[in-house]
């Protein structure tokens, strides 16, 4: 499979406080990638450079087809589509307008073309919020909200899509729906990197991950080999047990032994 991100040490922070440095991977065209790592240690702030909302201290990352300090913001939008965690929202926007926001990547105008409106409907009923779609924002849960929010990012039609922390405070119910939406958009050809500190979230979700901490990040290893590393125990500092899920997924549990 050929890389659609490529970062070689890279160092990722702000210029009075730099957070990670070394930073070398790839992220190939129809895989999952996770990263992983106690909350701090500097996740969200790799995906938002990678995605050139932060920009590089040092090193190289290309994006497909070119560096991405030479791509504007239109070009990174048609090649990204990032998903924060949360947002908020000031006004009621629909659920179809939020969705529709999506296609300023591509369209010259909001909701202009028959293509747009079926690219945020296609979207809407990738995502499961279709049902949603004349709701306000300002009114829908965690869950849904996070279902529209990647909604967007799908209406953008771009081959790589970002997360972060997609899962986080959600109930299993919602936790169980993004895992999923998230495989199926990779089995579709999407190629995602989600940032995670849930180990059995990344368990079924990734197929590869990278283990950030200490100010440095490990190489992508397959999602078995890096979950049955003691370099987990070191990273969030506790215990681990490891079982195999029913389709043969490892899945790490903070274990509860002394």
């Amino acid at each position: 499979m050929s890389a659609v991100i490529s970062c070689d040490n890279v160092a990722a922070g702000y210029a009075d406080r730099p957070v990670l440095s070394g930073v070398t991977f790839e992220l190939r065209q129809g895989e999952v990638v996770a990263l992983l790592g106690p909350n701090g240690g500097g996740k969200s702030t790799l995906l938002k450079t990678l995605a050139g909302l932060v920009p590089k201290l040092s090193g190289s990352i290309k994006v497909i087809d070119g560096a991405i300090e030479a791509l504007t913001a239109r070009e990174i939008a048609r090649r990204i589509g990032f998903v924060p965690q949360d947002e908020s929202w000031q006004f009621d926007f629909s659920v179809e307008e939020v969705v529709a926001m999506g296609r300023l990547a591509k369209s010259n105008g909001f909701f202009e073309t028959q293509e747009d409106r079926e690219a945020a409907l296609e979207a809407m009923g990738q995502a499961g919020c279709l049902d949603l779609r004349s709701r306000p924002i300002t009114e829908l849960s965690g869950g849904e909200r996070q279902r529209v929010l990647i909604a967007r990012a799908l209406a953008q039609e771009t081959p790589i899509l970002f997360l972060d922390e997609p899962t986080a405070h959600l109930d299993p119910q919602y936790q169980v729906e993004i895992t999923s939406l998230v495989r199926r958009a990779a089995d579709r050809g999407k190629s995602v990197l989600v940032a995670l500190h849930d180990l059995p979230i990344a368990g079924v979700m990734a197929d590869r991950a990278t283990l950030i901490h200490s100010g440095g990040a490990s190489p992508a290893l397959d999602i078995d080999q890096l979950l049955q590393s003691d370099e987990i125990e070191k990273a969030y500092a506790t215990g681990f047990e490891r079982v195999r899920t029913s389709n043969g997924r490892l899945v790490v549990i903070a274990s509860t032994r002394g």
